[in-house]
């Protein structure tokens, strides 16, 4: 084994011998260049294969958005019980169910885990990003990732942002947007935080225990300074979708910020942050259970 040794070293030697005297603009010529490996699971952009993949002239009442249910990124299945609970209930009361899907191929249905198959629509969205026509006054937003912060830019956040876009393209009234946290996923490094917000009782905990915990909440998950705004002084709710090329359907619109929206933030009924001065108005309804 030790002759082999020698042997190898005394090849790699020589092969490297071969190379001293290049310089390196010869070495620059003779490089093979190739493209670049996608790493994505997602190859193509979904496209309609039946008419479920193509989006509703409008949505009323209360749809339900089901935001990348996959083990792809919940490879713990955080919120795979609590999304199987809500969406049943939505089939029951035959609410629009719309599941926002990263990957339309075998292996993406095998990794996407809800038990319920039949949804109203299914809609291709690389990170979030959707153009659903929420004409109602109420939406619920499920799956994840939560929260929008640089080297953390959840799916969840984006798909609360176009709700609230899409929304404001459609009508003036103000908007609800539900989120029960027993059927959303969440990064690694927030889980503290949010087991601390899913142990608090309206019922045992005083409103200034509640509002000390949701403090400064916003700027951790929603509030982005790192994009464009309407305004100079605005700061932009979570991030918006960049890259087009990913899913060239997709048509951005004008920014979320804090200058054209004024929003409010609520736990379990309990008013925990209000924050922006525009005419349009959203309340985010934070709630654990379903």
């Amino acid at each position: 084994m030790r002759y082999f040794f020698i042997l190898l070293f005394l090849s790699i030697n020589s092969f490297c011998h071969q190379f001293r005297d290049l310089s390196k603009e010869e070495i620059y010529l003779n490089q093979i260049i190739a493209d670049t490996p996608n790493y994505s699971i997602s190859q193509t952009p979904l496209k309609p294969k039946n008419p479920k993949n193509t989006l509703p002239k409008t949505l009323d009442g209360n749809p339900l958005i089901v935001v990348h249910a996959s083990s792809f990124f919940d490879e713990n299945f955080q919120a795979k019980e609590g999304i199987d609970k809500i969406v049943s209930e939505y089939a029951k009361n035959s609410e629009k169910i719309i599941y926002l899907i990263h990957e339309q191929s075998p292996l993406g249905y095998e990794l996407f885990y809800p038990k319920y198959r039949s949804p109203d629509y299914e809609i291709f969205s690389a990170g979030g990003e959707h153009n659903l026509p929420i004409a109602g006054k109420k939406a619920t937003v499920v799956g994840g990732f939560f929260g929008s912060y640089d080297g953390a830019r959840g799916c969840h956040a984006l798909a609360l942002r176009d709700a609230i876009r899409m929304h404001f393209e459609l009508s003036q009234e103000p908007l609800e947007l539900n989120v029960p946290l027993e059927a959303v996923y969440f990064y690694e490094e927030d889980l503290p935080l949010i087991k601390k917000i899913k142990e608090l009782d309206p019922q045992k905990n005083t409103k200034e225990e509640i509002k000390k915990t949701f403090e400064n909440f916003a700027e951790l998950f929603f509030l982005v300074d790192n994009f464009e705004t309407s305004s100079p002084d605005a700061l932009g709710f979570a991030h918006p979708f960049t890259d087009l090329s990913l899913n060239p359907s997709y048509k951005p619109g004008r920014p979320v910020d804090t200058a054209g929206y004024s929003f409010e933030i609520y736990f379990e009924n309990i008013l925990v942050s209000s924050f922006g001065k525009g005419p349009k108005k959203t309340s985010i309804k934070i709630r654990r259970k379903i």
